[in-house]
């Protein structure tokens, strides 16, 4: 049994597959992005003509465009050109635009979705302890948000700031071709940029790492709420639940507006830069043009081409943010990816399973606790056997089911046809066993596709048979649509007995060599119970079958009773001989099995 390494995960690896993809965006990104720059050219282009008389020098347009627009004669034929080219040239960039943004966008939708399948899937690996102890509220905005935060960012934004570095690359280039003093005057201000950008960042990824712990917090009352509508109503207790939802909201909002208070300081000292050197720029080049150091048509060039200078330096604040929030949100994501999935330590063994299940000197105790919850428990139960499981409440009775199935690991040894459990592969051992639990969870389909979800091709005769085994049979036929009746999220339109039935009948069709019931006869009447038990005694199976139980006469009729008490195993044996033994059995049974005996004795009669 050798533990599985954990794999690294970095932000990168999700580009992994989308190579040329994202290459191809990173041409149309660049290509975007220096084309811009030689708009203004055109402007600068027509001033010169008009201001020399025809004579145009020093644009630095490429040669084949420039022999276009002297194909002109006059005024109106040059200026016609020279919009006729424009026109051209931009619906040649928007279309490539449209083509970049759409490819920007499968690729986002693909990253996203081998993202998000990863997460889910990792999540589904974590171990019983690991879910118990998280909100689900949390971990569906980390499958869902978080994941679009990311990919975003991933895609978009690192887009974004390729194409930020050509823009200004670009515009420099074509300002320093016009005068290198107005290059340099523009460039003067990055140092200052940078500084109140690292400073802006330093502060905001942790405020944003507070509005996606509140959102969750809100996030977890709403599903709460959601789930349990039935009790929030049964105890009329919508106004403190609406309170207890509004202090949420308070506390996110709270986060946002001091987050926006920070966004907006840095926003209007950016604006406050870029106006401010633009105004520089602008009363330099008017100077400039007034003193014969420079035409026109190179400062109405330069006006503009300052722009590519200042407004995307000024957006890196916006990428900035883009980064902090996508890096909050991935450092989430990784803190789940990071967590150490149960099947790290896995068996390797696929054996045929037939029942027989041994606990020897086997102990238990809760991640985190110091004390014990079972110690030195040891059984046996033959293949083929029905065994019932009774103790008081907290005893540790579904603790077993869980170590029997390996959610928790623990001390001993516990075989499987004399295999120990950890040499067995956990899908293979939980695939072998069908629980019913006392809460068990329907999923919103048809009634049919709740029983067969185990056994997917099973034909309609055994869904029917394993229904009527249920007693549920006779509630599905009273139903309007049948087994094609839809079940409410979690089951919620049938009642706590009709979905304990259902249960039952969805893990008698699967045919498992185990079968455990947890409680799972608790929300039926006396008369249903024993119906129940009558029809799985005369269904032939060899199945080993695990009771746990609170109805000492459901316990009465198992091959063998095992009595859990302070901890441990304090009898086992049958009926007869538990109820003369003077232990808590014995207690157990003077308390409810005389009444209760002559209630199922006439309920018997009923049934014959």
């Amino acid at each position: 049994m050798k533990p599985k390494k954990q794999k690294k995960h970095s932000i990168l690896h999700l580009l992994k597959g989308h190579f040329w993809g994202m290459f191809f965006v990173l041409l149309l990104v660049i290509f975007h992005r220096i084309s811009y720059s030689f708009v203004p050219l055109f402007t600068q282009y027509i001033l010169k003509y008009l201001q020399n008389n025809g004579v145009v020098t020093g644009v630095n347009l490429p040669l084949f465009v420039i022999e276009i627009f002297e194909k002109g004669q006059n005024v109106f034929e040059v200026s016609l050109y020279v919009a006729l080219t424009l026109l051209t040239y931009q619906l040649f960039r928007f279309s490539l635009m449209v083509v970049e943004q759409r490819l920007k966008g499968q690729v986002q939708e693909s990253i996203a979705l081998k993202l998000r399948v990863k997460l889910f899937d990792h999540v589904q690996s974590l171990s019983y302890h690991y879910h118990n102890n998280s909100d689900t509220g949390d971990l569906i905005q980390r499958v869902t948000s978080d994941v679009e935060v990311t990919t975003n960012f991933v895609v978009m934004r690192m887009m974004d700031a390729v194409g930020l570095v050509f823009t200004v690359l670009s515009g420099a280039y074509q300002m320093y071709y016009l005068s290198p003093l107005l290059m340099y005057i523009s460039l003067s201000v990055i140092p200052l940029y940078a500084i109140s950008s690292y400073i802006y960042f330093k502060n905001i990824w942790k405020r944003y790492n507070d509005i996606e712990e509140k959102e969750a917090a809100i996030l977890t009352v709403i599903q709460e709420n959601v789930h349990n509508a039935k009790v929030v109503k049964a105890f009329a207790n919508e106004k403190y639940e609406t309170e207890k939802l509004e202090v949420k909201n308070k506390a996110h909002k709270n986060a946002v507006i001091k987050t926006n208070k920070i966004v907006g300081m840095y926003w209007s000292a950016m604006d406050f830069f870029a106006l401010s050197q633009y105004f520089v720029i602008t009363l330099i080049s008017v100077f400039l043009a007034k003193n014969g150091h420079m035409d026109a048509g190179n400062a109405a060039a330069a006006l503009m081409l300052v722009g590519l200078l200042i407004w995307p330096i000024r957006g890196l604040g916006r990428l900035i943010n883009d980064v902090s929030h996508a890096n909050v949100a991935y450092k989430r994501i990784t803190t789940i990816l990071d967590e150490q999935s149960e099947f790290v330590t896995n068996g390797e063994l696929l054996p045929e399973i037939a029942g027989k299940i041994e606990f020897k000197n086997v102990s238990f105790k809760f991640p985190g606790d110091t004390s014990y919850t079972l110690e030195n428990l040891n059984f046996t139960i033959e293949n083929g056997q029905t065994v019932a499981i009774v103790g008081r409440t907290g005893s540790g009775k579904t603790t077993i089911i869980n170590l029997l199935m390996r959610m928790y690991e623990y001390e001993g040894l516990i075989l499987i046809d004399g295999i120990e459990l950890r040499d067995i592969e956990k899908h293979h051992l939980r695939k072998s066993m069908g629980t019913v639990l006392q809460n068990p969870f329907l999923y919103s389909r048809t009634i049919r596709d709740n029983i067969n979800i185990t056994a997917r091709k099973a034909p309609m005769e055994k869904i029917i048979n394993a229904s009527e085994i249920a007693t549920i049979a006779h509630d599905i036929r009273d139903f309007e649509k049948g087994y094609d009746t839809m079940v409410g999220e979690r089951g919620t339109t049938l009642s706590g007995g009709q979905k304990q039935r259902v249960a039952i009948a969805r893990v008698l069709i699967s045919e498992k060599p185990i079968l455990i019931f947890d409680d799972a006869l608790s929300a039926v009447d006396s008369r249903t119970d024993t119906l129940i038990r009558q029809a799985l005694k005369q269904k032939e199976t060899t199945a080993t079958t695990l009771i746990i139980t609170h109805r000492i006469t459901t316990a009465k009729e198992a091959d063998q009773i095992i009595v859990l008490n302070n901890k441990t195993v304090e009898d086992i044996g049958t009926h007869d001989t538990l109820a003369k033994a003077g232990g808590l059995y014995q207690v157990l049974w003077d308390i409810q099995g005389d009444l209760e005996t002559e209630f199922l004795e006439l309920v018997a009669k009923e049934c014959v």
